[in-house]
């Protein structure tokens, strides 16, 4: 059964949950993970692709869009999954269809109202569900 990851962040603001996002695919993927970054629209998943690239002045991440599917990071912002099955990173809103192929979820939590509002959503279905939820609270890191 898929085991799912609840981080949650103590900002507000997009870039520092990007930045986060960045980090969360870094160690993943230096784990030698394949990961899956679904988003919930094009303007997201650039924002996300720009973060990537501009990891560190001298590093960044190779990644692709799910629909070019030749690196280990891959972005979709549609129901297209690609042949992943390892980790699933949900910056989406709503849980997408396919999560349960993926044997980890990562959902980030901002603390940004609606956003927050939606992660509750989310821990519920999941929590309703019987998956193993695992909590990381980054707030009192501050």
């Amino acid at each position: 059964m898929t085991k799912v990851d609840f981080h949650i962040l103590a900002t507000t603001q997009e870039n520092d949950f990007l930045t986060y996002v960045v980090r969360l695919t870094q160690k993943a993927h230096s784990r030698g993970h394949q990961v899956l970054i679904a988003t919930d629209h094009a303007e997201q998943s650039l924002a996300l692709s720009t973060a990537l690239w501009g990891i560190q002045p001298d590093a960044f991440i190779a990644h692709s869009s799910v629909d070019e599917a030749h690196d280990a990071i891959q972005i979709s912002d549609s129901e297209q999954c690609g042949t992943h099955h390892d980790v699933l990173i949900n910056l989406r809103q709503a849980i997408p269809d396919f999560f349960s192929r993926f044997e980890r979820v990562f959902e980030v939590v901002s603390q940004q109202p609606t956003l927050l509002t939606a992660s509750r959503q989310r821990y519920r279905f999941y929590s309703d569900r019987g998956y193993a939820l695992t909590r990381h609270d980054l707030r009192d890191r501050v």
